[in-house]
């Protein structure tokens, strides 16, 4: 399971049901449960460790790049 977002950030006490999301291991804009396997690449977990977001939401959000990942030297 890739780290989940940093709770203390701010942005997580304007919105604190955002930090229910992630406690819930659910992601935050969509309610949808967060499963290890669900990301694409080292950095899809890298951004849900950053936002919170799914890897359907970080789709719709980042887009969906045709171009391979490059090698996780740091997994």
């Amino acid at each position: 399971m890739p780290l989940p977002p940093d709770l203390a950030k701010p942005v997580f006490k304007l919105f604190p049901e955002m930090a229910d999301r992630v406690m819930n291991s659910l992601c935050v804009m969509c309610d949808t449960s967060i499963v290890h396997g669900d990301f694409r690449d080292a950095i899809s977990k890298k951004e849900y460790g950053i936002s919170g977001l799914c890897q359907k939401c970080q789709d719709g959000v980042f887009g969906v790049s045709d171009q391979p990942e490059e090698p996780d030297w740091d997994a």
